[in-house]
C-alpha cells in the first residue's frame, strides 16, 4: 500500500495480505501518529506459538453478550472448534484448511446446516479478534464462504387451524396461541403478559417483558423487563400492538376463571447483572398448575405439541410447526392484506429491513396485485375530441 511519509513523498508499505489486516494496521498508526517504517520491530515469537484453544478462551472471557449467547459460544468452542482446531498454532492455519473444514461440515449429515453456520460464525469472530489484536497477520477466513444454510420455510396456519388449536388447547393456556396469531408476539413475550400492559379502553397491548428460563436466570422461569431486541445497538425496548376484539374476549373469559397473580419482575438495565437489577411488582396472567410462570419446555411439551398432534397439523416433512409460526402467520396476513412493512415492523418489533428480507416474496405478490392500479395511475391522459 502506498502512503505519504514524513517528507511528503509517496512510499510503499507492507500492511498485510488482506484488506482487513491493512485497515487494522492503518488504524493503529493513525491513533499512535506513526508510520510503518517508524515502528520498532518487536519480538512476536510468542504469538507464533499461540494455540487456537488458548486464544479462543481469551476471546470468550472478554465477551459482553447476553448469557445465552455466551453459553452457545462456549459450547461451540468446547464441543466443536477445539477438537478440530484447538491444538493448531493460530499462525499455521491456512485458508485451504478452513475451506476444507467448511466442506466437511456441509458433508456431515449429523450436523444441521444451521448448527454448522453457528460454528462458522464463532470461528470467524475469534479469528477476526486475533487479527485485530496482532496475533496473526493474515485472516484464513478471508473470502471463504461459510457452510450453505438452506432457509427454513415457515408454516402458515389457516384461519380454521388456528381456531381449532384454540378450541382444543388446554384451558389453562388457551389465550396464548391467539396472542401469537392476533398480535404477532414471540412465545416468551406471550408468557409475560401482565394486567398492566393491556389497555382495554384503547384496545392496545404494550409488550416490554419476557419470561426467560436460561442460565442467566438460573433456569427458573423468570419475568424480566427486557425484549429480545433490548440488548442490541439501537434496539427496541417496547412495542405497542392492537389487540383484536376476539383476542381481548378470550383474555377476559380466561381471567374470569384464572385471575392474574402478583409476582416480581426484574427491571433490567444495560450493563448490570441480574443480581444487581432492581425488582418491581407485576400481575402475570399465565401460570402452571404448580404456581410457576410458564416456561417454553412446559408449554411446548404439555400443551403445544400434544394439541398439534391431536389435530394432525404438521409440516410437509412431518415435523410440527412451532409457536413462532403463529408470528409468521400474523406478519404474512398483515402484509398480504396491504399493511405497510413499516407499520408491521413497528408492531412486531423487527426492523423494516428484516421484514423486507424475510417476507420479500409476499411484497412481490403485492406488486402483482397492484398492477391494475399502477396501470390506471400511469396511463396516458384522455383528451376530449375537438378540444384546443
Amino acid at each position: 500500500m502506498r502512503l505519504t511519509n514524513r517528507q511528503g513523498k509517496r512510499q510503499e508499505f507492507y500492511l498485510g495480505t488482506s484488506k482487513a489486516a491493512a485497515e487494522t494496521v492503518i488504524e493503529r498508526y493513525y491513533m499512535d501518529d506513526i508510520l510503518p517504517d517508524e515502528v520498532a520491530q518487536g519480538d512476536h515469537s510468542e504469538d507464533r506459538k499461540l494455540l487456537f484453544r488458548d486464544w479462543a478462551a481469551d476471546w470468550l472471557s472478554r465477551r459482553r453478550a447476553k448469557e445465552s449467547s455466551i453459553e452457545r459460544y462456549e459450547i461451540a468452542i468446547r464441543v466443536h472448534l477445539n477438537p478440530r482446531w484447538g491444538s493448531h498454532r493460530y499462525v499455521s492455519i491456512k485458508k485451504a484448511q478452513v475451506e476444507a473444514w467448511v466442506r466437511e461440515m456441509e458433508a456431515n449429515e449429523k450436523i444441521a446446516n444451521s448448527t454448522a453456520e453457528g460454528h462458522w460464525k464463532v470461528f470467524q469472530m475469534i479469528t477476526k479478534d486475533a487479527l485485530q489484536n496482532g496475533k496473526i497477520t493474515v485472516n484464513p477466513c478471508y473470502e471463504v464462504e461459510g457452510p450453505y444454510v438452506e432457509k427454513t420455510k415457515p408454516y402458515i396456519f389457516s384461519d380454521d387451524e388456528i381456531w381449532a388449536v384454540y378450541d382444543e388447547f388446554p384451558e389453562r393456556y388457551r389465550p396464548i396461541p391467539l396472542l401469537g396469531y392476533g398480535c404477532g408476539v414471540r412465545q416468551a413475550e406471550a408468557f409475560a403478559t401482565c394486567t398492566d400492559v393491556i389497555d382495554r379502553k384503547s384496545g392496545l397491548l404494550t409488550v416490554h417483558r419476557q419470561v426467560l428460563s436460561t442460565k442467566e436466570f438460573h433456569y427458573r422461569a423468570t419475568l424480566v423487563d427486557r425484549l429480545k431486541t433490548s440488548r442490541r445497538k439501537n434496539g427496541i425496548h417496547s412495542k405497542t400492538v392492537p389487540i383484536p376484539d376476539h383476542t381481548m374476549e378470550a383474555i377476559d373469559k380466561y381471567e374470569a376463571k384464572y385471575p392474574a397473580r402478583p409476582t416480581q419482575t426484574i427491571l433490567w438495565r444495560h450493563g448490570k447483572t441480574v443480581d444487581t437489577c432492581d425488582r418491581g411488582p407485576a400481575e402475570a396472567l399465565f401460570w402452571t398448575p404448580r404456581g410457576n410462570l410458564v416456561s417454553r419446555d412446559t408449554f411446548n411439551e404439555d400443551a403445544w405439541k400434544p394439541t398439534l398432534r391431536k389435530l394432525g397439523i404438521k409440516q410437509e416433512d412431518g415435523t410440527l410447526p412451532t409457536f413462532h409460526d403463529t408470528r409468521h402467520t400474523y406478519i404474512s396476513k398483515m402484509l398480504q392484506n396491504g399493511m405497510k412493512p413499516e407499520t408491521v415492523a413497528l408492531w412486531v418489533g423487527d426492523s423494516v429491513e428484516e421484514i423486507r428480507r424475510t417476507y420479500n416474496h409476499l411484497l412481490k405478490e403485492q406488486v402483482e396485485d397492484h398492477r391494475s392500479a399502477i396501470t390506471r395511475l400511469t396511463a396516458r391522459p384522455l383528451r376530449v375530441v375537438g378540444a384546443a
